[in-house]
């Protein structure tokens, strides 16, 4: 069998010298993919480094994981892109927490003032900022950002990927009913058969676990558990 794993989170350019991401480190993906190298082969795109270096050793394994470093969305997709048209896989598991907004310009806020209408909205007067590196002296920046592709989305739209899929999602400041709900949405919209879905209170401490949720309804796996129970997952779609 043969497997991919996406890790930790992408990284996008605001000047030549800062950029934005996450907190996410990649230890999540790579745990899994030690795991389902018990079973099969496993490709690991990862930010993060120290695992890469770390699975260019020896490793204690049946089957063998190959990591590649990736930094930017832009990155990603592309490694993504040729590793589907190079390789036949039985799993995908898009664990990564990928930029959803890309930075396009900087701008130094002059003024912000509320909107005569009472609408709630702002009116801002701006200046362009942007450089190789934006200067420090500016009082308040704010950065324009684009939203960025879904690429979880492209496995089953464009890159006619017909194995299982398995999505990971996190939110912020909801019920757990309000995260199965919006889990499920997703789920379906992006053609996973499973989702991974946790809000941050969810993800340390002795009960930190996610949802993995399927057409069969939400199943709470403590987060220890959770690269063997997406393993039996894939023995049981296997047989």
């Amino acid at each position: 069998m043969r497997f991919l794993v996406t890790a930790g989170s992408s990284y996008e350019m605001i000047d030549k010298v800062r950029q934005w991401g996450n907190v996410f480190t990649g230890n999540t993906g790579l745990s899994i993919a030690k795991a389902l190298a018990d079973v099969g082969e496993v490709d690991l795109l990862t930010s993060n480094r120290l695992h890469v270096a770390e699975l260019a050793g020896p490793q204690n394994a049946p089957h063998r994981i190959n990591a590649t470093s990736f930094t930017t969305h832009a990155d990603l997709r592309q490694l993504l892109a040729r590793l589907m048209q190079q390789s036949e896989y039985d799993a995908v598991f898009m664990s990564a927490a990928v930029s959803d907004y890309r930075p396009q310009r900087v701008f130094a806020v002059v003024s912000r003032e509320p909107a005569a209408d009472g609408s709630g909205r702002e009116q801002w007067i701006v200046q362009d900022v942007q450089a190789d590196k934006v200067k420090s002296s500016h009082g308040t920046i704010a950065i324009l950002g684009t939203q960025t592709e879904k690429l979880v989305d492209l496995f089953r739209r464009d890159w006619n990927y017909r194995g299982l899929l398995v999505k990971f999602k996190l939110e912020v400041r909801v019920s757990r009913e309000s995260l199965i709900k919006i889990g499920q949405a997703s789920r379906v919209s992006s053609g996973a058969e499973y989702l991974v879905a946790n809000t941050l209170d969810m993800v340390e401490g002795d009960q930190a676990g996610a949802y993995l949720l399927s057409d069969r309804g939400a199943e709470w796996v403590l987060r220890n558990e959770l690269p063997s129970r997406l393993k039996r997952i894939v023995l049981e779609v296997s047989r």
